[in-house]
């Protein structure tokens, strides 16, 4: 017996940079299905059309969400910022350890240490600021 299929949630991603793209009704059947996990026939019953339309629209919208990702790279790109961002708080946070092991520790690598945490979370708080 077949099971029921998994979905897969990088469209939940996708759906955050590109929904506003999408159509309406392709953008609401596409957050019901990933974000608010609702069944096809959930979403069938409100948009009133069958389960193989919403299975449909879901496709389209899936296709679509896939050509402007591959088109564009957005959701690519911030996937890779974020692991550099990771990267380089561990880095800074490993630069803070080593120096405060020293007998004598440099008190201009705390600062700059702190300096470049503060970047950091300015980072990642205009990030947020930005939608995602």
């Amino acid at each position: 017996m077949a099971g029921k299929p998994q979905k897969n949630l990088a469209y939940s991603v996708l759906l955050d940079f590109y929904g506003p793209v999408l159509t309406e009704k392709q953008r609401i059947i596409l957050t019901e299905y990933y974000n608010e996990d609702l069944s096809l026939a959930e979403i069938a019953e409100n948009f009133g059309i069958t389960r193989q339309g919403v299975r449909d629209a879901i496709k389209h919208g899936e296709a679509s969400l896939d050509e402007l990702e591959a088109k564009l790279g957005n959701a690519r790109r911030h996937a890779a910022e974020q692991a550099d961002l990771a990267r380089l708080r561990q880095l800074v946070m490993e630069i803070r350890c080593c120096n405060s092991g020293l007998f004598n520790p440099v008190p201009q690598i705390r600062i700059d240490t702190d300096e470049m945490l503060q970047i950091l979370e300015r980072l990642d708080t205009q990030e947020d600021s930005d939608g995602l």
